[in-house]
């Protein structure tokens, strides 16, 4: 996965749109909800990095787990 412009805007994006929705159905925490936006976005960035790796840590463990299972699959050959 890698983080680039594109899909930071696209996160950026979308939790526009969360707080948007969030603003207009619950009206009696519009002003909490002002006052946690700003840092709602200034978050966005090290939870997308937190996300990424952890998601690089599972690849890595499933592409290991897939090697071994394809070393230990081929017959073995006597000489």
């Amino acid at each position: 996965m890698k983080c680039d412009i594109k899909m930071m805007l696209r996160a950026g994006l979308g939790l526009a749109v969360l707080v948007a929705v969030v603003y207009t159905t619950f009206p009696a925490a519009r002003q909490s909800l002002m006052a946690l936006t700003p840092a709602l976005f200034f978050l966005l960035c090290p939870l997308m990095m937190f996300f990424m790796m952890k998601g690089m840590q599972s690849s890595c463990h499933d592409e290991q787990k897939t090697t071994k299972q394809d070393a230990s699959s081929e017959p073995r050959r006597l000489s």
